[in-house]
């Protein structure tokens, strides 16, 4: 895996993300995605904790919303949960910020109905000062009407607005994306939904090496990853693993957020 550089602007843990993809060496980061509210508000706090002291070196948290596209049913059932013990985008927001002191950078997940509702210029401010590095929305493209609003807001603001790719999309398409693209590739092991299946796609390190032919940008892959073999495979071709499935599981089968921390210890490399 050759060593990449990221154009993240430098604001807040936008530097502790450059360190860590700069001197990663060798070894793929980790990117661990947890839900803002579950299982409540605070203990979620709790859950990125031992998701730092598990080993995660970026931490997505998701901000729970009624219709969750892109997940599967294992986050979209938690995002429920979240969303009926009284998640708010406000309160996941403040979540996001008490996140950021535990020093790890933090990665912004969410859709574009709560952005647009909260308004971009607000939203964006908000992850910001809460000390966010990006935002990922994945039913958000760059080039529509909202997405070169907020394309333009979160380049203003210092935020990397992540790309979300999956295998089978064209170089062209590729190619257009690059142009604004920063912080890196979130990449799916292959089209779908999140958590369902750990089979990957055949032609992902194809892709991967199109992808890398793009741009420099470094590339996260995630979407069923639920097993130390699965991180093992995915580390050969990507810079950033990335898992989120596999700890509402163990919370929910542990009812213990240590339960979390074991297996974030127990996948990373």
């Amino acid at each position: 895996m050759t060593r990449m550089t990221t154009s993240i602007e430098k604001n807040h843990q936008g530097v502790a993300l450059m360190v860590l993809l700069e001197n990663r060496g060798k070894k793929s980061l980790f990117m661990a995605h947890m839900i803002a509210g579950l299982p409540t508000i605070s203990e979620s706090i709790q859950v990125a904790k031992a998701l730092a002291k598990g080993g995660a070196d970026i931490i997505e948290v998701q901000i729970p919303f009624s219709d969750p596209m892109a997940d599967g049913p294992t986050i979209a059932v938690a995002c429920e949960e979240a969303l009926k013990k009284g998640a708010t985008v406000k309160k996941a927001l403040e979540v996001v910020k008490k996140v950021a002191k535990f020093k790890k950078p933090v990665v912004v997940m969410t859709y574009a109905n709560p952005i647009y509702r909260m308004g971009i210029p607000k939203f964006i401010k908000t992850i910001s000062n809460a000390g966010a590095v990006g935002l990922i929305v994945p039913d958000c493209p760059f080039d529509t009407m909202e997405g070169w609003s907020l394309l333009a807001t979160c380049k203003a603001a210092g935020i990397a607005l992540i790309p979300v790719v999956s295998p089978g999309v064209p170089k062209e398409r590729l190619e257009t994306l690059a142009k604004d693209a920063t912080g890196f590739w979130y990449c799916t092991t292959r089209q779908g939904i999140t958590g369902a299946t750990s089979v990957f796609a055949s032609d992902l390190p194809a892709f991967i090496k199109t992808l890398r032919s793009t741009s420099e940008l470094p590339v996260a892959v995630g979407f069923g990853v639920k097993s130390k073999k699965d991180v093992k495979d995915l580390s050969k071709v990507a810079d950033i693993v990335i898992a989120g499935s596999v700890f509402v599981v163990a919370l929910k089968k542990n009812k213990k957020i240590s339960a979390v921390e074991k297996t974030m210890s127990q996948l990373k490399l």
